[in-house]
Parts: C-alpha cells; sequence; structure tokens
C-alpha cells in the first residue's frame, strides 16, 4: 500500500526559501510509516506546475494521500486532494495541520475530497490509520480524528500527546521523496514540543500544548551526526517554538555538541525571559551564531494585550547579552495591535535602537484559527468561519488603516537603520573571545570581521587558531584556503580544501572550492571531478555549477568566496516599502487569480 505525504505552500511563497520547504511534521511521520514497514514517501510540490503534480499523483498512485493543511496554504493544500480525488476515486485522503485541527468539523463539510482529519501531532494517528486500512478494519475507534458520517462528521477520542518524543525516528533516514531539496529541508530540526507560554497571537498553545516535551540530547546529538556524516551538513536551524527554557537540558546540549567534535554551526528562536549570561555562554561555545527573540512591541500596554508574559528589562537585558557573547541578534516584531497608540509604535522605536538587532522581521497583527485572538477578531470584523472559504487572504488582518501601516512602515525602517549600524566592531569581536572563551564559534567571527576590515594577516591568524582549538577543524581549513586561493596560492588553498573534505566528506561545498582551487592550477580533470562530486552531494551548487561552465569554455579562473551560511529568518512574510507582499497579492493558490496575474505554469 503506497502513502503519499505532501505540501504545497501558496501561491505567493514559491520562490521564498523558507515557505517552500517542508514542515518538518511531515518527515516525522514518514519516518514513523517508513520504520513500521509502509511504503511511504514525501512530496513537495511547491515548485510544480499542476500538470506536474497530476502526473506524479497518477505515476505514484498512493492508496493514502496526506496534506499538510494550514491557513496560509489552504487553497493549494485543498486543491492537491481536488485533483487526487478526480484522477482517483478510492484514495483516501487525509489532512492535518494547524488549520484542518482547529477547522476540522468545516474542512469535510466544504470539502467532499477530504476523508479525514488528523487532530493535532499526527504521527501514531497516521501509523494507526494506515494500518486499519491496510487490514480493513474500522476507522472510528483510531484517537485523534475526525471522519465523516452521515448528515455531517464526528471526532473519535483524542489522542493523548506523544510522551517519549526519541521514538521518533530520525526523518533524514527515511527521506524517499520527490520535490524536496533534501540539503536544505534537512537544516530544520525540531528538539522539543510545546510551549509554556501564551501568547494570544499563536496556536501552539492548543495545537501542541502548554507542556514542554523533549527530546533527549543524545537523540538530537545522533541525528545531528548522521546528518553530517551522511549529507554532510555543517549549519543546522533548531526550529523549536523557545529551545533554551529548560535550562540543565541546554547546557547539557551545549556541552555535548561541544564535546562531539562535530563541524557546527547554527541558530535558534526563544524567549527573552528563557535566556540568561551561562545560557548563551555555552551556547555560543557549541557554535550558535544568531538566535532570534519574539519581541513584538517595546509598548507595555500591547505586550500586556498580546499575554506575552514578558517585560521590557528582560528584553534590554537578553539582548544585551546577546550582544556580549557575539551571536547576531534578530527580533520579532509586530504592529496594528487593536488599539495601538502613535506612542506605542514610538515605544518600539525606541526599543529597537537602545537593543541594536542585527535584522528582524516585522509583521502586521494577522490572526488564524486556534489562536485565543481568533474569536474576538471574528467579532471584531463582523466574519465567521465561513471567511476562510470566500476570502483570499492568508490571514485575518485585524487592522488596515492608515496608522496601522504607517506603524509597519516605520518600525520596517528602524529595523533596517539598526541593521546597517548594529554591526559589531573589531574591539567587540575580541571582548566576544575574551567572555565566551578560545572556542570555533568566535574565534571564527573574529576571522571573518577581520577580513571585512581588510586585514588578511590578522585573520589568518584567528584561523590558525581555530586549528589550534579544534585540529581538523573544517571552518579553519576552508577560511584558509579561501584566504590562500584570495592571496593567489592555488596550492596552498588546495591542501586546506583537501583537509577541509578530510573534516566533512560530503560537505558539498569543500569540494567545489577544491575544484576552484585546481582549475586554478590548470589540473582541470582533476577540477571536473571534484565539481561532479559537489553537484552528486548537492545539485544547486553554484560554484561547481559555474566551475565546469567555466571548464567547457576553458576560461581563465575566477576566485571564489566562501558564501556566507547565515540567513535571515523569514516568518513568509516578504517585506515591501508598503506592505508585505501578502496582503497586496493575498492569492492562496488553487485559488482564482485576478486578470492580468502571471500563471507561472499553472
Amino acid at each position: 500500500m503506497k502513502i503519499l505525504l505532501a505540501y504545497r505552500c501558496q501561491y505567493g511563497g514559491r520562490n521564498d526559501f523558507y515557505t517552500r520547504q517542508m514542515p518538518v511534521g511531515l518527515g516525522t511521520i514518514n519516518a514513523v510509516l517508513r520504520d513500521a514497514g509502509f511504503d511511504s514517501r514525501l512530496a513537495n510540490f511547491s515548485r510544480f506546475t499542476w500538470s506536474q503534480v497530476e502526473s506524479a499523483l497518477r505515476e505514484i498512485r498512493p492508496r493514502i494521500l496526506g496534506i499538510s493543511l494550514f491557513t496560509f496554504n489552504r487553497g493549494a493544500a485543498l486543491k492537491i486532494a481536488q485533483v487526487a480525488r478526480k484522477m482517483d476515486p478510492s484514495v483516501f485522503v487525509v489532512v492535518g495541520g494547524p488549520h484542518a485541527t482547529h477547522l476540522a468539523e468545516r474542512v469535510l463539510a466544504h470539502h467532499p475530497a477530504v476523508d479525514a482529519v488528523a487532530i493535532g501531532e499526527g504521527e501514531e494517528t497516521l501509523l494507526e490509520l494506515a494500518r486499519a486500512l491496510s487490514l480493513g478494519r474500522d476507522r472510528g475507534s483510531i484517537p485523534g480524528l475526525a471522519l465523516r458520517r452521515p448528515g455531517g462528521s464526528f471526532r473519535t477520542p483524542p489522542r493523548a500527546p506523544l510522551a517519549d518524543l526519541d521514538r521518533i525516528p530520525h526523518p533524514s533516514a527515511h527521506y524517499e521523496s520527490i520535490g524536496v531539496d533534501r540539503f536544505a529541508q534537512f537544516e530544520f530540526l525540531i528538539t522539543s514540543r510545546g510551549c509554556p507560554a501564551r501568547c494570544t497571537f499563536c496556536s501552539t498553545p492548543k495545537f501542541w500544548g502548554t507542556r514542554l516535551r523533549y527530546r533527549s540530547a543524545d537523540h538530537v546529538l545522533d541525528e545531528l551526526r548522521f546528518l553530517q556524516e551522511r549529507f554532510g551538513l555543517v549549519s543546522v536551524s533548531f526550529r523549536d517554538d523557545t529551545f533554551t527554557v529548560d535550562k540543565k537540558r541546554t547546557l547539557f546540549l551545549c556541552r555535548k555538541i561541544v564535546d562531539s567534535g562535530l563541524h557546527l554551526l547554527w541558530d535558534c528562536q526563544s524567549r527573552v525571559n528563557a535566556v540568561d549570561e551561562e545560557r548563551l555562554i555555552w551556547m555560543r561555545r557549541a557554535g550558535c551564531q544568531h538566535i532570534q527573540y519574539g519581541v513584538e512591541s517595546g509598548s507595555k500596554a500591547v505586550l500586556h494585550q498580546l499575554n506575552k508574559g514578558i517585560h521590557l528589562e528582560q528584553v534590554i537585558q537578553a539582548c544585551e547579552l546577546t550582544r556580549k557573547v557575539g551571536m547576531d541578534l534578530s527580533v520579532y516584531l509586530i504592529t496594528g495591535v487593536q488599539g495601538e497608540t502613535a506612542e506605542d509604535v514610538q515605544a518600539t522605536l525606541r526599543l529597537i535602537r537602545r537593543v541594536r538587532p542585527h535584522d528582524g522581521i516585522v509583521s502586521p497583527l494577522v490572526v488564524y484559527p486556534g489562536t485565543a485572538l481568533y474569536e474576538d477578531v471574528k467579532r471584531l470584523k463582523g466574519v465567521d468561519d465561513s471567511f476562510w472559504d470566500s476570502s483570499r487572504s492568508e490571514g485575518l488582518l485585524v487592522r488596515d488603516d492608515p496608522d496601522s501601516i504607517l506603524a509597519y512602515r516605520q518600525v520596517d525602517a528602524a529595523l533596517k537603520e539598526a541593521a546597517a549600524t548594529g554591526l559589531y566592531s573589531l574591539d567587540e569581536r575580541r571582548e566576544h573571545k575574551r567572555v565566551v572563551g578560545r572556542f570555533v564559534a568566535p574565534t571564527l567571527s573574529s576571522g571573518e570581521a577581520l577580513e571585512e576590515w581588510g586585514k588578511p594577516g590578522e585573520a589568518e591568524a584567528e584561523y590558525r587558531e581555530i586549528l589550534e582549538i579544534h585540529p581538523g577543524s573544517l571552518w579553519g581549513h576552508l577560511r584558509l584556503g579561501n584566504l590562500a586561493e584570495m592571496g593567489g596560492d592555488a596550492v596552498r588553498a588546495a591542501e586546506h580544501y583537501r583537509q577541509a573534505i578530510g573534516a566533512v566528506p560530503r560537505y558539498h561545498l569543500a569540494h567545489s572550492l577544491l575544484g576552484s582551487a585546481l582549475r586554478r592550477l590548470e589540473k582541470h580533470e582533476e577540477a571536473g571531478d571534484e565539481f561532479r562530486i559537489a553537484l552528486r552531494l548537492y545539485p544547486g551548487d553554484r560554484i561547481a555549477c559555474r566551475g565546469l561552465s567555466l571548464l567547457r569554455r576553458d576560461r581563465r579562473p575566477k576566485t571564489s568566496r566562501v558564501p556566507s551560511l547565515r540567513r535571515k529568518p523569514s516568518t513568509g512574510l516578504t517585506a515591501s516599502l508598503a506592505w508585505p507582499s501578502f496582503l497586496q497579492h493575498p492569492i492562496p493558490d488553487g485559488q482564482p487569480r485576478p486578470p492580468g496575474a502571471e500563471s507561472a505554469g499553472q
């Protein structure tokens, strides 16, 4: 029995790196199914045309089709269900995710292509459903489902949250898939479920619960090691709602990462009342480069209205400590809260200038089913749940008046100004090393800063220090190789890149950079071999693609720089000078578009 677990992002999200990635939960469900012996695979249809979606469904012909249904992608997700039903009336379609969970009865009532809704976390529910369908057993006794019945629908008894997250196999070990960029997808890890906060704009408390459940440090470390050895991943993003809440666990995990010898840089997100200097120091020692805090506002009144459970003093202290240890600092902010005044906005602007984030994201307040604000905002806007059937909007926007638009522009501009002026100085980088100690991450950042300031000799000393701290370090050899290549010494560059490959043999960039150095040495056959290895490991390696093209044209090589591994965090909202693009063109895929809209293969 074939099972397909599918995702497709909304119409405007296919070109956003983050939005077009599959949710991590589909990977864990797939891992559980495959571990139990089912023929399950993943499909990311975000960049497929609808004709390609149809072809894939026709070729696979799944008996069970599971679809991730969020509010923002509901049009695309439900169209997949319709296409599958039209092609094969016998396919069993089950949807899951926040939107499906919180509006299960409505989804079943208004979308006949859907047979069932998985409520909440879906690993055990989908496994039991697959077993029942394969054996022809009744589905009505499976906990955690909403099912059809004559005249309506019903919910089976609720499923208790999975207590032991270590029982879930690593998703990356079971990744039979189509349309999935494995290298990009595997960067995102979740090590816990639940969040102790009760922010009124967030659906996590109702979906995952407020009691935190954790994977053990050994289980997390085992996955990190597997990802590096099997796929060459050296940079990951922990997408836990609040990564650092449990101090003892955070410190233990960070110490395990340091002791593991892995060549790893990472980022995470957390709350300002869930960090302190000791936690941040050990996170930095373990390779944390970047942390994002949900700050939301500089106004006490707005924070109270959003039920953030934090104080401005905690925001300031957390941001100051983050800068003290040398991590890149990001903040998430919200404008357009009902009752927000000009003074509230000014308070946020003052806070931005005070804490000096390196980047940040501002979003107008948009609510979704399952959030505490949802019922209040429906009454305020005079709508009910039918809004999601008739509207093309990705969310329920609280305010769209001129004052709220002005607030958005002001905060967005302030974040851009802070990013331009909040960069660390060389003196600050030296102080970071003193505070954190002699570890790879702060030393690497110091060397990169010295390069940016035009001090290659001093940068080289920092990178050689990395090799003293961690002999054979991928990062030390990559940066020393790049410095040598920039200085015209391709022989020494190639040697460093070979050492980098020795550290992480499946890291595609080390192979493509070695190819670049060999091309400079006119060892074209060897260079081509390295470029091809890089592309086998990661077909999207641009240096390797370019290198092969240059080899074919027999042109002189140009220096390749090691690209930055840092990315700005994304909520899937693409900022513009006036307003986020999803509010300018809020068209979920699968729904009608205005005349003249680009078809993009639809």
